[in-house]
């Protein structure tokens, strides 16, 4: 792989970080307590990662897949609804 295609994906990997996290604010007060502790030191540990990666990031390229990212999400999540 060459440098532009390592920073895509960095870019991609921490999008999905992202989505992650946010997804995780949906679910506030339903998961076992257990579960939320072992979630919320794994979101501590990505935001380090996030933070090192976004030195070696254009922004604006990032922000730009990490909004795809989302709305894909927001998509899916609408798609499973109409299923239900």
């Amino acid at each position: 792989m060459n440098e532009q295609e390592i920073i895509r994906e960095w870019n991609i990997l921490i999008g999905l970080f992202r989505a992650t996290h946010e997804q995780t604010n949906m679910l506030t007060g339903q998961t076992q307590r257990e579960a939320k502790l072992i979630f919320k030191r794994w979101i501590n540990e990505g935001e380090r990662l996030v933070k090192l990666i976004e030195r070696e990031s254009y922004e604006s390229d990032l922000d730009e897949v990490t909004e795809t990212i989302e709305n894909s999400v927001h998509k899916l999540r609408t798609e499973v609804l109409e299923l239900v």
